[in-house]
């Protein structure tokens, strides 16, 4: 039977799903029942080189998925933590960093609207406890939505990937495996077709808006009355990024990419 070349998506959530049943299974095993099992073109450099990397399960100074969230800082009630920053402070939603500072994160106006619709959907619901309510869950564009959101934010403020995923988990109980590629990762037509979307429903918004005296007063418009469309600040992900103290998170220390 031919083989074929699983994309680091596939091995992270094939990984996730085996520690899931066989927790104390060795990486060597558990490479070859995924070559076995899956029929999968998978050499022992690239599986050692992202396991660890992604899932912080060998890491040199012994990390597990356990220790990650206390280096980090999450709390144990990770979700009452971000509702509590966001009433508090101008910003949307904090990550968590493992050197000085945390990150306090602010979307455009219309995407903050979005995420606080999704966020009220999702508490609304039962924490998922089993492995189909979690995936019922990830597959669902709410938690799919803030994933996308998490992970533009850690990008800018270069954190890892896993690490945004594990706060992820901690809020809403959703292993961040199993969720589909972000947004900000995507390439080709369905990235241009995502950002082109994004754009036009934009666009209807501010000419509706126009039509009021506040829209009139904040929005710019060209010549010909029609509103100004900048990428830069206007693209969906178009992310303000500040340094904030580890506890509280109400001090800031600069936008990223400033000096503190």
């Amino acid at each position: 039977m031919e083989t074929s070349v699983p994309s680091n998506d596939e091995i992270i959530q094939a990984v996730h799903d085996l520690r899931q049943t066989q927790p104390n299974l060795g990486r060597a095993k558990m490479l070859q029942q995924l070559k076995e099992s899956r029929n999968w073109n998978l050499s022992e450099a690239r599986f050692k080189k992202l396991v660890p990397s992604v899932n912080q399960l060998n890491a040199k100074d012994g990390e597990t998925q356990l220790s990650v969230p206390k280096k980090l800082g999450i709390p144990e009630d990770a979700l009452a933590a971000q509702l509590l920053y966001k009433e508090n402070s101008i910003r949307h939603f904090k990550i968590y960093g493992r050197g000085e500072y945390n990150y306090g994160v602010t979307p455009n106006a219309d995407q903050g609207v979005l995420l606080d619709l999704c966020h009220s959907r999702l508490i609304k619901k039962p924490r998922p406890k089993s492995a189909n309510e979690k995936r019922s869950i990830a597959n669902g564009s709410e938690l799919r939505c803030i994933w996308d959101f998490y992970v533009a934010a850690a990008a800018i403020a270069g954190v890892p990937k896993a690490d945004v995923g594990l706060q992820l988990e901690a809020e809403y109980g959703v292993p961040w495996t199993y969720l589909p590629t972000p947004a900000t990762e995507m390439t080709g037509p369905e990235a241009a077709h995502k950002k082109a979307l994004h754009k036009q429903k934009s666009l209807q918004m501010k000419r509706a808006m126009l039509k009021t005296a506040e829209g009139r007063r904040i929005i710019p418009v060209d010549d010909r009355g029609e509103p100004i469309w900048d990428e830069a600040k206007n693209g969906q992900f178009a992310l303000i990024v500040v340094r904030i103290d580890k506890n509280e998170g109400l001090q800031e220390f600069g936008r990223v990419g400033d000096a503190p």
